[in-house]
């Protein structure tokens, strides 16, 4: 049995996954093994992912596009490793990621439990920064996981869990919330290592930046997650309300956008009476929603909106 498990779904990345790939072999703790699940790409990922030399190397190929949630599930029931891991084909580890995690579990004694790293966050271009990750210890852990993103590739996870709380197959956006939330329904321990060993690369042409829909199915998903029976009482109101507004916010950053004057009308005012103080914290993003609202007046927007790009021109 390895100690870990690296589970990697794959979708038309050929040119991504050899520095994925890489990053693992560059490893300097090296008890796991690396389960590829080419999830039907159309482009040559599923040869480059056969072809990489690799020790303890597995790859699965789904006869049709699945979405990732169907993908990862199906490495889950081939992994032996004592703790599943999870890598995105645009992101990578550095090499003492394993090492590190490895020494940490240790010290807590090997346990049933979920554990989670800080991360970098990295642009296309290669600038990285350390990406906001709070302390897990000082908020409600519901609060934590529905307001911070905790995204696979930081994840640590029991076999014993991944075998009982899987990922929803009727969830393929925001399922990294869904899955967290539910093991902490199921009143399993929780353990962040606060260092950053991990790099999530923000890829111009992955879901989060290419879907213009982003948003609208994430609002779809998170109802979904929100009324499950597991779940029932245990969400904060105030972060549920914080989340659905800030879904209707960028929403309606949409219609301004795309001239919907109605549009952006209602999905402000849903934004504002869902969370007066905006989802920023400081009205910040509210006073934005109102510009954009005056903005969208007939006739009368178009004028405001000149004087108001004057008078900064003039400053």
């Amino acid at each position: 049995m390895p100690f870990f498990s690296v589970i990697i779904p794959v979708y038309n990345r050929a040119h991504r996954l050899p520095y994925v790939l890489e990053s693992l072999k560059k490893q300097s703790f090296q008890d796991f093994e690396t389960i590829i699940v080419d999830d039907a790409s159309t482009d040559n990922s599923y040869q480059v992912a056969l072809d990489y030399e690799l020790p303890n190397k597995f790859v699965l190929r789904n006869e049709q596009n699945c979405e990732r949630c169907v993908t990862r599930n199906r490495g889950i029931d081939v992994a032996k490793g004592q703790y599943i891991c999870f890598l995105d084909s645009d992101d990578y580890h550095l090499p003492e990621h394993f090492q590190k995690l490895h020494d940490f579990i240790a010290s807590k004694e090997n346990p049933v439990a979920f554990f989670f790293t800080n991360v970098y966050a990295e642009t296309d271009d290669g600038i990285r920064v350390v990406k906001t990750c709070p302390n897990f210890d000082e908020y409600n852990p519901y609060f934590y996981f529905m307001r911070y993103t905790v995204n696979p590739q930081r994840w640590a996870v029991h076999r014993t869990i991944m075998q009982h709380i899987r990922f929803d197959e009727n969830v393929v956006i925001a399922e990294d919330m869904d899955v967290s939330l539910r093991i902490l329904a199921a009143g399993y321990p929780v353990f962040q290592f606060k260092e950053e060993h991990t790099v999530y690369v923000s890829a111009s042409d992955s879901f989060t930046h290419g879907d213009p829909d982003k948003v609208t199915k994430e609002l779809f998903y998170f109802r979904r997650i929100i009324q499950k029976k597991e779940l029932n009482g245990k969400l904060p109101k105030k972060v549920v309300r914080y989340f659905f507004s800030q879904c209707y916010y960028h929403m309606a950053q949409q219609c301004f956008d795309t001239k919907k004057r109605w549009l952006t009308w209602k999905y402000s005012i849903k934004s504002f009476c869902l969370f007066p103080q905006g989802y920023d914290d400081n009205f910040r993003n509210n006073k934005i929603l109102l510009v954009h609202c005056i903005y969208s007046i007939p006739m009368l927007g178009n004028v405001i909106k000149q004087i108001h790009q004057r008078n900064k021109y003039e400053k």
